[in-house]
């Protein structure tokens, strides 16, 4: 995200940016505007938008104004295009102007006793625009051109966390089309977290300049499609071929279901691995909600636990 826009130093306004952890959400002052004479058309406010990081206004949210002796709180309410929200300042009143109770990019100094410059603008009639935008803290190291992006099922609004293996950390919001996206990251080893619900995907690795597609298993459910899944690993490997042939009769005698995919496991209450797996993929379907457990690699011992007592 680029550096705040500020038009407004001529007229003695600044932001103070806020101390932040690297990797953590708060709100980031990306413009500030001093209305011209046509546009302010003789108010003396200030307007404000607050935005997600995606860029759409986000109804709701608590704007504080304060001054010496004072202060009051805005919310953003407004639709498009009009402003999200104001507040009228009186003579002689200097204003500040930050996101209420968090981790937030202040603006300082705002007034309204500035000279005259047209119709527009006279003295104690001039106004300020103010964006806030939701915004990640870039942690220090290494910045890459990877992202890993992807759907979180039924994850509207929920909080991801993502870590690398130094212990870095970042955070995100997933939007309301379920969506997700963590931008200029560099080559690693990476597991993302919904602190809402518990679900893990990864660890996943990129190479700090291409882009990973990564979605999350749907949510479990207390009702799932399937009763019992056989997961096999690669199935173009040797030695997943040799499991099937020893499972054949056993599958097709008991009519169990069976494929590759953990897309299709996840629908499955039991879910029993056979052969070698990629890493994370036990974490990826209990945080489905499905029961895991693995057959042996020996012939004989493999078709011995196939079938359980909970399977007749």
């Amino acid at each position: 995200m680029p550096d705040p826009i500020n038009d407004a130093t001529a007229y003695g306004v600044r932001i103070v940016e806020a101390t932040v952890t690297p990797g953590a959400l708060y709100w980031k002052i990306v413009r500030v505007h001093h209305l011209a004479p046509s546009e302010n058309n003789g108010k003396h406010h200030i307007y404000v938008d607050a935005l997600d990081e995606y860029g759409e206004r986000l109804l709701g949210t608590h704007v504080s104004i304060t001054w010496e002796g004072g202060d009051e709180t805005i919310v953003i309410e407004k639709q498009p295009p009009e402003p999200g929200a104001n507040f009228p300042m009186w003579k002689w009143q200097v204003c500040n102007a930050e996101i209420e109770n968090t981790v937030s990019d202040r603006v300082e100094n705002l007034r309204t006793d500035h000279d005259d410059e047209g119709s527009g603008n006279t003295l104690f009639h001039h106004s300020f625009a103010i964006t806030f935008q939701q915004s990640i803290a870039i942690p220090p190291g290494p910045v890459g051109d990877s992202s890993i992006s992807g759907k979180a099922p039924n994850g509207a609004n929920h909080r991801l966390l993502l870590e690398d293996g130094d212990g870095n950390e970042r955070i995100t919001i997933v939007t309301v089309d379920e969506s997700f996206k963590f931008e200029a990251l560099p080559a690693g080893r990476y597991t993302i977290t919904d602190e809402d619900d518990g679900r893990i995907v990864g660890p996943v690795e990129v190479d700090g300049i291409t882009s990973l597609v990564l979605d999350f298993p749907p949510l479990a459910s207390d009702t799932k499609p399937l009763r019992h899944y056989l997961l096999f690993g690669q199935a173009g490997a040797a030695s997943t071929q040799l499991y099937l042939s020893i499972l054949a009769d056993a599958i097709a005698d008991n009519n169990l279901a069976f494929g590759f995919h953990t897309t299709d496991a996840v629908t499955a209450t039991r879910v029993t691995l056979v052969g070698e797996h990629v890493e994370g993929t036990i974490t990826l379907l209990e945080s489905a909600g499905c029961q895991v457990d693995e057959l042996p690699t020996d012939p004989g011992a493999m078709l011995a636990a196939v079938i359980k007592p909970d399977d007749s």
